[in-house]
């Protein structure tokens, strides 16, 4: 899918995900673009689709917001999450979108305030609604979201991190360990990149990612979806 065809979802999401968080009066840039492009997305090894996403900053009067947000396509399928965060990554607000062939399949939201966590779920069967304690350093990612990862991995090696996983209202304890320095290539461009596996302490499910010296995913594998994502 085109960079221009994820715009009817990308923007209406960034800008009701910036609507809350209060901009500094001033000169000077409003929005700090932190990392944005694209990810091909390869199922078993078969392309499947691709990622296109943002994780911008926000100067507020209590430093700065962190605003990440995308389009997932695969398919005929459109998921687009987004996420508020504060400058640790604590999760103030989560917004996800489901539409197939343009028609609304699912939509979620969810926000913090003083420590918990408030989500509604609407299906076209129905809706459910969530509340629970969220922990102090948590950080948010989806299961099949890959740029979320970026808020895992800044953590760097040694960190345990508190994960909440909004699309099932759980809150994972995840362990990030270095296995080693490697050199990615991709379309014939290389990439000095450090690897990282993030473990998932309850499961044991793990999550590879492959990260550059600036903080950028150039490649990340999560075995248990046979999904694997490639930087454009």
């Amino acid at each position: 899918m085109s960079r221009n065809g994820s715009l009817p979802i990308l923007v209406p999401l960034l800008c009701a995900l910036l609507s809350a968080v209060p901009l500094a009066a001033g000169p000077g840039p409003q929005v700090v673009v932190l990392d944005e492009g694209s990810f091909t997305l390869y199922r078993d090894g078969e392309r499947i689709g691709r990622e296109d996403f943002s994780i911008r900053a926000a100067p507020g009067p209590d430093g700065r917001a962190i605003v990440a947000q995308a389009t997932i396509a695969i398919g005929t399928s459109r998921i687009a999450p987004g996420v508020s965060t504060d400058t640790s990554g604590f999760p103030v607000r989560y917004q996800r979108e489901v539409r197939d062939a343009g028609e609304v399949l699912e939509s979620y939201s969810g926000q913090s305030v003083r420590g918990r966590f408030s989500s509604r779920l609407v299906r076209r069967d129905g809706e459910s609604a969530r509340e629970f304690r969220l922990p102090a350093a948590a950080v948010a990612a989806d299961d099949d979201v890959i740029h979320q990862l970026w808020f895992i991995a800044r953590r760097g090696a040694g960190a345990v991190v508190p994960v909440l996983v909004p699309r099932r209202n759980a809150v994972e304890i995840v362990g990030i360990t270095r296995a080693g320095s490697e050199r990615v290539t991709i379309d014939l461009r290389r990439f000095e990149t450090t690897h990282l596996v993030l473990r998932t302490a309850d499961t044991g499910e793990v999550r590879d990612i492959w990260v550059a010296a600036d903080g950028r995913i150039i490649k990340a594998a999560i075995p248990a979806l046979g999904l694997t994502a490639l930087r454009d």
